[in-house]
């Protein structure tokens, strides 16, 4: 088995991600540090809502945030991680310094959805993204190619503010959830709107809405458990 399907079938066996592909770091060189020469994309299917839970307390001037699916998925990226360290490389997590949605589809894992997230042909726009970067010299999967969407405009059309101004591109100032902390400034009827879309299970925690994902019918699938 080669370097990279060994890697691969850590990371879906061993580590649990649902979506593991390849990007150059050559790519996306001004991300990385300069030792990088491989981005490995990671993802997990969110199937229950829970996984978009953010955990927010204020502290003065600034909120600690929290947010379900990231803290899980850190959990798994280092065990990827110290696997690639056992074998003589350097890897880290970096979940926050890469364009994840640039790299996935580099990486293979989708395109572009007109809701403005990833679409994966088996886990519709569920798909959260990660990423190790490490010094292993790996070939890069084949970009994605194509759109899934096509003539669908479900999302768009669901939306009950309208924030998907156009396929691609969402309005902030229209999205409900440029309200999770640290807050954004939205429109009059966004704030009007937030207490039937954004739910809150206490006072300290908060599900995104996801009207626009539950929509797509890449995302109308079986209930696997």
């Amino acid at each position: 088995m080669s370097l990279k399907e060994l890697i691969r079938r850590r990371a879906l066996e061993e580590a649990g991600f649902d979506f593991a592909g390849f990007a150059s770091a050559q790519d996306f060189k001004e991300y990385v540090k300069p030792w990088a020469k491989t981005i490995v994309a990671l993802g997990l299917e969110a199937w229950d809502e829970v996984f978009d839970v953010a955990i927010f307390r204020a502290k003065r001037d600034r909120f600690d945030v929290y947010y379900i699916y990231e803290e899980v998925m850190a959990e798994k990226a280092l065990k990827l991680c110290i696997y690639l360290r056992d074998m003589g490389f350097r890897a880290e997590h970096e979940p926050y310094g890469l364009p994840l949605k640039r790299v996935a589809v580099k990486a293979g894992a989708g395109c572009y959805g007109k809701n403005s997230m990833i679409i994966n042909p088996l886990y519709g726009s569920r798909l959260r993204l990660t990423c190790v970067v490490t010094d292993a010299d790996v070939e890069p999967d084949p970009p994605f190619e194509g759109d899934l969407c096509g003539e669908c405009d479900a999302c768009v059309r669901a939306c009950p503010l309208h924030a998907i101004k156009e396929p691609y591109r969402i309005d902030a100032r229209r999205c409900v959830n440029s309200l999770a902390p640290p807050p954004r400034d939205v429109d009059t009827d966004v704030l009007e709107m937030a207490p039937k879309l954004l739910k809150r299970p206490t006072e300290n925690s908060m599900i995104l809405c996801s009207i626009c994902q539950k929509v797509c019918p890449y995302n109308k699938r079986a209930k696997n458990f």
